[in-house]
């Protein structure tokens, strides 16, 4: 059973979001369009472990660099952490690739809501996250990829735990990262490039992109950097994700 809560706002200024999934309240910040369009395309961008969704939306800040979308940013429940939160105090997203996965039921609640409160294209949903969300986006992509246009996934791995089907997706990978290693990331990206048919090669896209052309595109945007989300990584992904409209 799923009851629904929303607190009206300035348009400019998210939408606070309560569902309750199994019993559970969960929580989401929502941004309306601030340029109001007939079907808007959607966003989901999900926090890394210990974050929140108003720190992500501070973060990502999608709905300034696509004011005509939908953007929601939901919050995770306490979950555990092998690599830094093992008695899982702090808020996270499991990525047991289960249809009993309580985030992945908490997001199929938001997504009907969504299509429906806004009147959203269903044909152009995406979703993004940073380090635990961007894992998680890995899970959604093997138990809902049929409802995405594309992915995008920052500082995170988990393509080789999974069996995906071809989907566009927007990787980014810092040379400094020390907590979810490199050539682990580029390990999970080599799995993505197979399961997209991918070329082996790329061309130029954005300031630091690369391209790979193959069933569906695929994007890779390295930085000389540590774990930290790349803001500036955010306008090369949205361009992604305009691409695919």
């Amino acid at each position: 059973m799923i009851a629904v809560m929303f607190a009206a706002v300035l348009q400019s200024s998210p939408q606070s979001v309560t569902l309750k999934i199994d019993g559970v309240e969960r929580t989401a910040l929502v941004f309306a369009p601030a340029i109001p369009s007939p079907r808007p395309p959607v966003v989901f961008a999900f926090h890394g472990h210990m974050g929140t969704s108003r720190q992500a939306s501070r973060s990502f800040e999608i709905q300034k660099e696509w004011p005509n979308a939908v953007v929601v940013y939901p919050q995770g429940l306490p979950t555990p952490s092998p690599l830094v939160d093992r008695e899982g105090r702090y808020p996270g997203w499991v990525l047991d690739a289960e249809e009993t996965n309580r985030d992945v039921r908490f997001f199929d609640g938001l997504y009907r809501d969504v299509i429906r409160r806004f009147n959203a294209d269903p044909k152009h949903v995406f979703a993004m996250g940073h380090s635990n969300g961007g894992a998680f986006v890995y899970t959604l992509w093997a138990l809902r990829g049929g409802l995405f246009a594309g992915f995008g996934s920052a500082e995170a791995a988990g393509a080789r735990k999974y069996s995906l089907q071809p989907k566009p997706i927007f990787v980014t990978i810092g040379s400094r990262d020390q907590l979810v290693r490199p050539a682990v990331q580029h390990l999970s990206f080599g799995d993505v490039l197979k399961v997209n048919q991918a070329a082996e090669t790329g061309s130029p896209f954005g300031a630091k992109g690369s391209l790979f052309k193959g069933k569906v595109p695929t994007v890779l945007w390295e930085y000389d950097g540590g774990h930290a989300f790349p803001r500036d990584s955010v306008p090369s992904m949205v361009a992604f994700f305009k691409s695919l409209l």
